[in-house]
C-alpha cells in the first residue's frame, strides 16, 4: 500500500504545481502595463548615441500618416540632395544646429514605443506609404552638446523650433 500513497502524492504535487503554474499565466497576461497618449510631444532621454554624447534626448511626436511622409517633407523644406539624408544643419539664429531624424528601425531601436499608444488610430487604407507610428528628431549644436538635454542653455530654442517644424509638418497636411 506504500507504492500507491507514493503514487497518489507524486499526483497531488503535480496538480498542486499544475495549478500554480496555470494560475500564474493567468496573471502575467492578464496584467497591462500602462501606456502613454502623446499628446502634443514628449522628450525621451537616452536615445541614439553619437561621438561624444552616451545618449541623445529626442523629440518624439505622433505621426499623421495620411499626409505626406515626414523624410519627404523635411527633403523638401531643407531642399536636401534625396530623402534618406537623416542628418543635416539648420541655423537658428545666426548659430548651427544638427536635426538628426530616426528612421523607423531606429525609432523602434532607441525609443521604447512599446510605452505610447496612438491617440489617432487609422485605418491601413488612410495611410501613404509605409510610415512609422511615431516620428524622433535628436538636436545637437555646433559643439556636439545634446540640445535637448533637461537643463541644457540650448533646450528652450531646441523645443520651440521642433514645435514649430512639427506644425508645420502637421498643417503641410491639411
Amino acid at each position: 500500500m506504500f507504492h500507491v500513497e507514493r503514487i497518489l502524492l507524486k499526483l497531488m504535487y503535480k496538480g498542486k504545481l499544475s495549478v500554480f503554474l496555470m494560475f500564474f499565466i493567468v496573471l502575467s497576461c492578464g496584467i497591462a502595463r500602462q501606456k502613454y497618449v502623446i499628446e502634443d510631444y514628449t522628450i525621451v532621454p537616452n536615445a541614439k548615441e553619437i561621438i561624444g554624447n552616451k545618449g541623445l534626448h529626442a523629440f518624439v511626436f505622433e505621426n499623421n500618416k495620411k499626409i505626406l511622409p515626414f523624410q519627404q517633407f523635411i527633403a523638401n523644406k531643407y531642399k536636401l540632395n534625396n530623402y534618406q539624408e537623416k542628418e543635416f544643419w539648420v541655423t537658428i539664429d545666426q548659430d548651427q544646429y544638427k536635426l538628426i531624424v530616426y528612421d523607423n528601425d531606429e525609432v523602434i531601436k532607441y525609443i521604447n514605443t512599446n510605452d505610447f499608444t496612438l491617440a489617432n488610430q487609422d485605418p491601413e487604407v488612410l495611410n501613404i506609404g509605409n510610415q512609422a507610428d511615431f516620428i524622433a528628431i535628436s538636436m545637437i549644436n555646433s559643439r556636439n552638446e545634446d540640445c535637448l538635454e533637461e537643463g541644457s542653455l540650448y533646450e528652450n530654442i531646441a523645443v520651440k523650433y521642433l514645435k514649430q517644424l512639427k506644425e508645420e509638418f502637421l498643417s503641410n497636411g491639411r
